[in-house]
């Protein structure tokens, strides 16, 4: 398979210098600025320079692009034009996604006949095929960072999706911050577990960010009941400091694995979207001081419709109360001619005609689909 590159985003390094070191696949043009293209000059890399991502996402010899761009907006639009080019797309999620972001790519999954595939940090675990063997048997999973304050948005999101990696569907997230004699955050400690209503029981799992934490690699560590302990190595908490070309090109070849499967593109971007729901949670316990049941709806653009018109439909009523108010009381004080008065009456319940007249539009929205359920 024969990837382009775009963006600027640094941990792109670990998937590119994989296909750098790959028999299969191969590096095509690529549109890289900032600390990628520096890293990527820095270990060696060659590859071919074009002037815009538009050209590098045209280019026909491409099979898939690898996008990794920093900015939301520009990461999905990127994807949209790689997806719409008839490209596989590999992206690497920007700092500040939310579940809109997924939401959209999962859109764009169903209307597209290549795959799409988040690199979030559930790719970046070894072996997480030894716990689903002994699952029955966990009584706790433990992954420690080091504190970065700069880093602490991405490690958390590539830290979470590592964790729900692991093969348990986490419903609820605690967070507690320790805070250090400046007043500054010493630790931080995210719990993710299962509430008493979830249909499977889901150890606890515990994200820590430590100023004691080793700056290298981190380690997931698999308490069992029996005693024994696993430990299943990562590229975490950065993706860039990973030197495993062995482990790099496995993860590389389960990518392209996962690209030209519908139906595994589809769960993982579920998975995709649940972590980002677990993201959202961990910002409300931070706030509340609690712990955050998370109930994964799948949202469809049906569901989004809704949603979206119960919101309107709230601010047209509003509307038409003190449009209504405001109107006859203008009428009593002023002597306006009647086309005046007709006009302001039009204006008045235009907006309810044309909310009503949107409804008709419901039909138009689909609920969000697998590619098996369209052959």
């Amino acid at each position: 398979m024969r990837f382009a590159i775009v963006g600027e985003c640094p941990e792109a390094v670990f998937t590119v210098e994989a296909i750098h070191a790959s028999e299969q696949h191969q590096i095509g043009t690529a549109c890289v600025s900032g600390n990628l293209a520096a890293t990527m000059s820095a270990r060696g890399i060659s590859f071919s320079l074009v002037s815009s991502p538009e050209e590098a996402i045209s280019d026909p010899t491409c099979d898939a692009v690898l996008i990794a761009v920093t900015d939301v907006d520009q990461s999905m639009a990127m994807a949209r034009q790689a997806s719409q080019a008839g490209c596989h797309v590999v992206v690497v999620p920007p700092q500040d996604v939310s579940t809109a972001y997924s939401f959209e790519l999962h859109l764009l999954l169903d209307e597209s006949q290549k795959g799409i595939v988040p690199l979030a940090g559930r790719w970046y675990v070894a072996d997480a095929s030894q716990i689903s063997a002994s699952e029955t048997n966990i009584q706790q999973i433990k992954l420690s960072f080091p504190l970065i304050a700069d880093a602490l948005a991405e490690s958390q999101l590539r830290g979470i999706d590592a964790l729900c990696g692991c093969g348990h569907e986490f419903t609820q997230v605690t967070a507690l911050d320790v805070p250090g004699a400046d007043g500054q955050m010493f630790s931080r400690s995210i719990t993710l577990a299962s509430s008493g209503t979830s249909q499977q029981h889901a150890p606890p799992a515990t994200l820590s960010f430590d100023n004691d934490a080793a700056d290298e690699m981190a380690f997931i560590l698999v308490k069992q009941q029996n005693g024994e302990t696993l430990t299943l190595t990562t590229a975490l908490p950065n993706p860039v400091a990973c030197h495993n070309i062995a482990f790099q090109k496995q993860v590389l070849d389960s990518v392209a694995a996962r690209l030209v499967d519908p139906i595994a593109c589809q769960q993982g971007m579920e998975e995709f979207s649940n972590t980002l729901e677990l993201m959202e949670g961990l910002a409300k316990s931070l706030r509340r001081r609690r712990t955050i049941d998370v109930h994964f709806d799948g949202v469809s653009e049906r569901s989004a419709f809704k949603t979206q018109m119960t919101a309107i439909g709230c601010g047209v009523l509003t509307y038409l109360l003190f449009g209504l108010v405001a109107f006859l009381v203008i009428a009593k004080v002023a002597t306006l001619p009647p086309w005046a008065l007709q006009l302001g009456r039009i204006l008045w319940i235009s907006p309810l005609v044309l909310f009503l007249f949107a409804q008709f539009l419901l039909p138009l929205a689909r609920e969000r689909s697998s590619k098996t359920d369209r052959v």
